[in-house]
């Protein structure tokens, strides 16, 4: 998730990937799949890009968004029209954000510091002003195509939680701002962007804390949705979420219903990640869930019942 991932995602995916290795598991980088290669309808292993083919003993798990699922793991000859349809109108062009890191040689001083000293202490800081329609005027906006005229930046001290983002004595934080998916501009109005939108940054920064001019920065680091939709998860839009959080695509229909319960139309694949229920964090609750999913057809223990649980 580039920038905007916080320590413990990190941290958690090590984790994971050494209780994969304990158990005999091996992972793979720089392997891109090809194709699920499926069977009588049943998924049998992967195709990778080289031509390579991977047998699977029991089942494939797929993290991609459902687009690439469907389309290119899959192969629509295996689908259903109505899913197909389903899929290819999932909305994913309102969670589109930039996050600019920057390097500091102090940390921001609000003005509001004067009468709430906690403030310089937040993680999390809001510079918005008291519209209270303020956020949907901006939502509005960049549903006409147009990026935001006046910022409503979310600012996060990461400074203030992990000592270790920057050496003693300096600061890290992360600016947000709502902007156009990635399809919506070109690569070179992209660039042009980053240069203005940092300006602005600064400028409505400086706004609520003096101390945030250029000279106390000692760099930085642009994100916007051009730079992420080069994930294949994320694309063509650099939707941070994968697909958007909104009442149709959350919770028990997330992302369609014949998806939702993390079983694919094709028996043995399951699917999984930010698209799935209940909502869009790199969280653990989807791989959680395709588990639980995957216990009940395998016959596999159910740690979560032998504790009295239902979770």
């Amino acid at each position: 998730m580039g920038t905007r991932c916080c320590r413990w995602h990190s941290n958690f995916a090590h984790a994971a990937v050494k209780v994969i290795q304990d158990n005999g598991g091996k992972i793979f980088t720089k392997h891109e799949v090809d194709r699920v290669i499926i069977e009588n309808g049943k998924a049998k292993g992967v195709r990778l890009t080289d031509g390579t083919e991977i047998q699977a003993r029991k089942l494939v798990v797929s993290t991609l968004d459902p687009y690439n699922l469907c389309f290119r793991l899959i192969g629509k000859e295996h689908l259903s029209w109505q899913l197909l349809r389903r899929v290819e109108h999932l909305e994913r062009r309102l969670v589109c954000i930039t996050w600019y890191t920057w390097a500091l040689r102090e940390a921001p001083n609000y003005k509001a510091a004067s009468s709430d000293p906690d403030i310089n202490e937040a993680v999390f800081v809001n510079l918005i002003n008291k519209d209270p329609e303020a956020l949907a005027k901006e939502h509005a906006v960049r549903k006409l195509g147009k990026n935001p005229e006046e910022l409503l930046l979310q600012v996060t001290n990461h400074s203030l939680v992990d000592k270790l983002r920057a050496p003693e004595g300096k600061f890290l934080a992360m600016t947000e701002q709502f902007v156009l998916p990635a399809n919506a501009m070109s690569e070179n109005e992209w660039l042009e962007f980053k240069k203005t939108h940092a300006e602005a940054v600064m400028k409505r920064w400086n706004k609520h804390a003096p101390n945030m001019t250029w000279d106390n920065v000692i760099g930085y680091m642009p994100f916007c949705p051009y730079d992420i939709c080069h994930l294949a998860n994320m694309a063509p839009t650099g939707n941070w979420a994968v697909i958007d959080v909104v009442p149709s695509q959350l919770g028990r229909s997330r992302p369609v219903p014949e998806l939702a319960r993390h079983r694919t139309p094709i028996e043995g694949l399951y699917a999984t990640g930010s698209a799935w229920h209940p909502l869009a964090t790199a969280a653990s609750w989807q791989s959680y869930n395709c588990y639980k999913i995957i216990c009940e057809d395998f016959g596999l223990r159910k740690p979560w019942e032998e504790a009295g649980r239902t979770w």
